[in-house]
Formats: C-alpha cells, structure tokens, sequence
C-alpha cells in the first residue's frame, strides 16, 4: 500500500479532508474495490486497537485481541499488513509473511509511540461525539429535535434548535454543551470555546464537562498556544476529578 493511500485514509477518518477532496475519494472507493477493501481492512483494525486500547485491562486480553485481528485478516495466503509509525497514527505496508508479531510490534507503536494529545483529541471527537444521546428534560421537545438533527449530521439545524433552546432556557447547560459540540465538530472552533467558555463558568451543576472539552477544541484548532493551554485545563480537569478526568490523565502521559 502506498503513503499516499494511508494518508488518505487516516485524513478521511479524521475529517482533515477537505470537501472536494472527500468527493472524489467516496467516488474512488465506489470505482475501486481493491481501494475499498484496504480502506475497510485499515479502518477495521485501526477501531478495533483503539477500542482495545479503551477498554482491556490488562496485557493478556490486548494479546489476545491481537492474535484475533491476526487469525481474521492475516491469513498465509493473503498480503501482510505491517503497521510502522509516522507523523499522524501509523503507516501500513504490504508484506510477504504473516505473523502476530507483526500485530505486536503495531502495537507498541500504537499505543506507544504514535499518539500525542492532538491525536488523541482527533480521536475523541471521532468515536466520543459521533451521536449525542436522549436527554430527558422541561424543554425537550426541541432538545430532541436538534439531538436528532445532530445525529443525522444536519449540524446547521442542529444549532439553530440548542441555541434557541439556551436563549428561552439560559440554565439548560445540555443546550449550551450541545451547541459548542456541534461547533466543535463542524471545526467553528472560536464559537465551540465561547460555548464551553460559559459552561465551565456555571457553578453548581451535578456535571459539568467544560473545561474538558474546551481542552479538546484547543487540541483541535492547534493555534500557537494552543496545545499549551489545552494541557494547562486538562490538569485542571484532573486535579478537580472533573468530567473527563480520566481522558485527561491519559492524555497527559503521552
């Protein structure tokens, strides 16, 4: 496989491609089975070691997750996928034998070697606020309404419904977070801060995700400053045990 294709590939999922771009790469995977295949393989394995990375709690479940992948897409007749490191999250290289010690070795360069808080970031607004849940509250019919056009992707609906819902509601902080959510995602990132801005000011609330996803969007918008700051409010986040905290602490030690 070609750097080319790998970039492509970690740049879709990461929603760095720009819209032009983006058509003609869905038109390619349409045209191209082999394409579509490799990009299905590379965005199996890659969830899959992301979701092991989240949830095993302990070196032998992640190895035997590992030697799964192997038995699934590493079969001796078919090409080996050997997974090196590079500047975004690693590079995948056709070779000629199969092994799980080639999965090992992607492993640790992963989860060791491939990740930064930008990354991890990346990958957060990625798996974390693909869809936005149910919220139950006086308000909710239209707070549902924008829930709904959110998860349909129909962002600018979207935040037309949680603003409106904040402006008749000023201490609905789940239309407040929404809205800078929907702004995050849609990379307006100077209105998600003012948004999370304002919900990390509000006091006495049960939970309170503000100043951890103010974190996230700095990551995101990567401005000089920027990722020093994020790092200054994800201790913050915790050394209060706020929410996130635990995102936080393991951002922190990358």
């Amino acid at each position: 496989m070609k750097d080319h294709n790998v970039e492509q590939f970690e740049n879709y999922l990461s929603g760095d491609m720009a819209p032009e771009e983006k058509l003609r790469f869905e038109a390619g995977l349409k045209e191209d089975k082999e394409l579509y295949d490799l990009f299905h393989l590379y965005k199996t394995i890659d969830a899959e070691m992301y979701n092991t990375g989240k949830y095993s709690t302990g070196e032998a479940a992640l190895k035997s997750t590992l030697q799964k992948l192997n038995a699934v897409y590493f079969k001796p007749e078919a090409p080996v996928m050997q997974m090196k490191k590079n500047k975004k999250r690693f590079r995948i290289a056709v070779a000629a034998a199969a092994g799980v010690i080639l999965i090992l070795t992607a492993y640790f360069y992963f989860f060791q070697k491939a990740t930064d808080p930008r990354q991890l970031a990346n990958r957060y607004v990625k798996e974390e606020l693909l869809h936005l849940s149910i919220t139950m509250d006086g308000a909710k019919d239209s707070l549902q309404q924008g829930i709904a056009a959110y998860n349909d992707s129909a962002y600018a609906r979207a935040v037309q419904l949680f603003e409106a819902v904040y402006k008749a509601h000023p201490g609905n902080s789940d239309a407040l977070k929404y809205a800078g959510t929907t702004y995050l995602v849609t990379k307006e990132y100077n209105k998600a801060l003012q948004c999370f801005d304002e919900l990390a000011a509000k006091k006495g609330l049960f939970s309170n995700s503000g100043t951890f996803l103010k974190a996230v969007t700095l990551l995101q918008r990567n401005q000089p400053g920027d990722k020093e700051q994020a790092t200054q409010l994800l201790q913050q986040v915790v050394n209060e045990k706020a929410d996130g905290s635990k995102e936080a602490e393991r951002w922190l030690r990358k």
